[in-house]
């Protein structure tokens, strides 16, 4: 499953390259930075839900 998922996303970013590709310059630069904006807050959200998930998973075993 997990793998379906890494491929639909590699997938969706080929087809944000592509599209981003046909832009005029100016508007290219923009949207480029506006999507790695989106990735870096998604990626933080993801290491913060994991820590707290760690975190909790290490507070069931010692309590």
């Amino acid at each position: 499953m997990k793998w379906i998922i890494g491929l639909a996303a590699v997938l969706a970013l080929a087809v944000a390259v592509l599209m981003i590709s046909r832009l005029p310059s100016e508007d290219a630069i923009r949207l480029a930075g506006y999507a790695a904006t989106a990735a870096f807050a998604a990626l933080v959200g993801f290491v913060l839900r994991w820590r707290a998930n760690r975190a909790q998973q290490r507070s069931k075993r010692t309590g």
